[in-house]
């Protein structure tokens, strides 16, 4: 063999070692690039203030990356810290939620009844760096509370998108007889996602003491006229017809609504009054032919008021001249909130202050006929208490058909 293959077979190999060398160096620059940095994250959780202890033990806290739609759940330990591991950066919603039994809430509150406790988070950035703390909060049966939304919408058979089979239920979640005469409904201002390119978060995100209503409707009657009982339930429809079987109806509708207690008939041309359903009150109506509320996801609040012309009525900052006014209404006048929204990621849409609901529920598309319901919490005597911890996201969950009037 000659010096000069030597040489040759010598450069070779150093050449081939000299390759591998930066093919392995650019395979642990790749593991490098794809590897996740992840955190644990510590969540502090206390008792209200006029409890007997501070550190609350035994509390559920779920951590919700809305960006992976994944969730992670931890308990408290004895001085109140939950440790929730492995944890990518991302933004999260975060809650907590605690059933004292009848013992252990005597202990803390001197009352020997089951208590439901819960607190909520708004989304937010969480990393390494992030300090959370929650405190909770004692949740109430309420008074009437939304039982059901439905605001999809159906699909033709032909292929067309079909609205006019909305509703919304009330139920009476108390063990007493309430009267339902006066109640408004109320239809929330603000888009419901990025809809579109140029959608922005409603301009009253700031305003946390009241909350802004685009349409609002009353339940009729002059104070006796319309009783409800405990564990009963009031259908208000959008349009009060067979929506299955009417021929102006959708075939592929899963609701009768011909036997709702209302309807929120308009009063403009396109609409039709029902002869056998009772007319909802139309107090402030800013919408277009049918009483629609967004396939997207509404928001919507029950209050109550004495003197609804004293509510303020506020222009939208920024709107042109010809949009018209929302009405402010008070939080203090409201009893029940509820929201959806366009998908898992579109916290930042929010348009009910927290004090009124610290969630959100989505069904992430539209025209699809599922509906959301509000999740039983207990049985008393064979009656529901329904679940009311001031958050959509905790107490409604989504359900493939509508079931109104349906209150078991």
């Amino acid at each position: 063999m000659t010096s000069t293959t030597i040489r040759s077979r010598f450069f070779s190999v150093l050449l081939l070692a000299a390759v591998l060398a930066l093919s392995l160096s650019a395979c642990d620059l790749v593991s490098s690039d794809d590897e996740v940095s992840t955190f644990d994250l510590e969540v502090e959780v206390t008792y209200p203030d006029d409890f007997a202890q501070t550190e609350a033990e035994g509390v559920t806290v779920e951590a919700t990356n809305l960006t992976e739609d994944d969730t992670q759940t931890a308990e408290t330990n004895e001085a109140g810290i939950a440790v929730l591991e492995d944890l990518i950066p991302g933004q999260y919603e975060l809650s907590a939620s605690q059933e004292l039994s009848g013992e252990a809430a005597e202990t803390l509150t001197g009352a020997a009844t089951t208590v439901q406790l819960s607190a909520t988070l708004p989304p937010q950035t969480l990393d390494a760096a992030a300090e959370v703390a929650l405190q909770l909060d004692v949740a109430t049966a309420g008074t009437f509370v939304f039982q059901e939304v439905y605001y999809t919408g159906s699909e033709t058979p032909e292929g067309d998108f079909y609205f006019r089979d909305q509703f919304v239920e009330i139920y009476n979640n108390t063990d007493e007889t309430l009267f339902a005469d006066g109640l408004y409904l109320a239809d929330i201002h603000g888009v419901s996602g990025q809809i579109n390119p140029d959608s922005e978060p409603t301009p009253f995100q700031d305003e946390q003491d009241a909350t802004y209503a685009d349409n609002v409707w009353r339940i009729p009657g002059d104070g006796t006229d319309v009783p409800v009982d405990p564990g009963e339930s009031l259908v208000i429809a959008q349009h009060g017809i067979d929506h299955a079987d009417d021929p102006d109806g959708n075939p592929n509708s899963p609701v009768n609504l011909g036997d709702a207690d209302f309807e929120m008939y308009t009063g403009r041309d396109q609409d039709v009054d029902v002869a056998d359903v009772p007319n909802m009150d139309r107090v402030y109506f800013t919408g277009g032919f049918y009483s629609l509320v967004t396939v997207f996801g509404p928001a919507l609040v029950l209050f109550e008021t004495d003197d609804f012309d004293a509510l303020d009525e506020v222009p939208v900052p920024g709107a042109p001249e010809f949009v018209d006014p929302v009405i402010e209404i008070p939080n203090d006048l409201i009893i029940d909130g509820f929201e959806a929204l366009q998908a898992e990621d579109s916290g930042d849409f929010k348009r009910l202050p927290l004090s009124v609901d610290e969630g959100f529920v989505t069904t992430g598309d539209i025209y699809t006929s599922e509906s959301t319901r509000r999740l039983v919490q207990s049985e008393v005597d064979g009656r529901l208490v329904l679940q009311n911890t001031n958050n959509t996201g905790n107490d409604f969950e989504v359900i493939d058909t509508p079931t109104p009037g349906f209150a078991e």
